[in-house]
């Protein structure tokens, strides 16, 4: 198995952050209680539309090619084989689930919501 290297594995740490930070200042601006309308709208309104971008590029990436298997996730070892996930592939099944229950992703993950 390949390992990273301590700057690469930096880079990637921080890649997290950066788009955590975004996350939670969205979040922020759009659920605190002494947050006036004007601000919620404005920030929706900008924001939304770039959440959804997101959203709809990793769904597209992440689709079935013609074996049934995801063309956005990449080839691993599975079952001794090089082979792709079948799909729907966990991104997937994870961002369908999310959607349909949001809070689950913070009993899904090490961190509480703030």
């Amino acid at each position: 198995m390949t390992t990273i290297n301590a700057a690469l594995a930096h880079a990637l740490h921080l890649l997290r952050q950066d788009m955590l930070g975004y996350l939670d200042a969205v979040e922020f601006l759009t659920s605190e209680d002494d947050t006036d309308d004007d601000t919620v709208l404005a920030v929706a309104r900008t924001e939304v539309p770039r959440l959804v971008a997101a959203l709809r590029g990793t769904v597209t990436a992440h689709r079935a090619d013609h074996h049934g298997l995801c063309l956005g996730c990449p080839a691993t070892w599975i079952d001794g084989r090089l082979g792709r996930e079948a799909w729907p592939c966990p991104t997937i099944e994870r961002a369908q689930r999310f959607l349909k229950d949001p809070d689950s992703i913070y009993s899904a993950t090490p961190y509480a919501r703030l």
